[in-house]
């Protein structure tokens, strides 16, 4: 999929991308899938998504939006200084979180040879090459050669007590949350500010939808 984006993407860049993990984050930005996933070092974008993403059904009562949702949400808490000294612990890393420029990530740089990278994934700060990274306080864990998710990890391969936190929040409270969320200024034109986003604000607030 790198071969096939960088072969294709070109004329569509409209700036230069500066290498492989430039031209990663930029994929995970497009909705290529990638071996990164998106956190964020702002809760309160955590809880944006964690309500404005969950299954939901909605109807108008008197033209105001009533929300009843399906399942439970969760907020999952890294503490990522923690996850990378036991992640790295055979290599002896002790410096926090990393950056793409860090040699505890040679392993990891796209598009290394599967066989040769790390066994877990470990948590990094990213180019903020767009400005939804920069809005979203964007930061990323990036996966190595293992294929089991980090939940499974942290149950099973002893990491230390608290480094990983899921925090359910119940449906009966979503809707309550959401309101309290988007009434602190935490909207889709703040979390995505591009027009995408400020169309998605104007059709909820005009509720064209939920």
């Amino acid at each position: 999929m790198m071969m096939r984006f960088r072969q294709r993407s070109l004329p569509f860049v409209t700036r230069q991308l500066s290498d492989e993990w430039d031209r990663l984050f930029f994929m995970q930005h497009y909705g290529i899938p990638t071996r990164l996933l998106d956190w964020t070092e702002n809760p309160f974008i955590g809880l944006f998504f964690a309500v404005m993403t969950s299954d939901f059904k909605g109807t108008f009562n008197e033209k105001k939006p009533v929300l009843a949702f399906e399942n439970d949400a969760a907020i999952w808490m890294l503490d990522p200084v923690m996850w990378n000294s036991h992640a790295l612990k055979h290599v002896g890393f002790d410096r926090g979180i990393l950056t793409p420029i860090d040699e505890a990530l040679d392993s990891y740089t796209p598009p290394s040879r599967f066989d040769v990278m790390n066994l877990h994934p470990v948590a990094m700060y990213g180019a903020h090459n767009s400005p939804r990274i920069v809005a979203q306080r964007g930061a990323f864990t990036i996966f190595g050669k293992g294929i089991v998710g980090m939940e499974s990890i942290f149950a099973t391969e002893k990491f230390p007590k608290g480094c990983l936190t899921k925090i359910v929040l119940e449906k009966g409270d979503l809707p309550d949350i959401r309101r309290s969320v988007l009434a602190n200024g935490i909207s889709e034109s703040v979390v995505f500010p591009d027009l995408d986003g400020l169309a998605r604000e104007i059709k909820r607030e005009f509720q064209f939808q939920f």
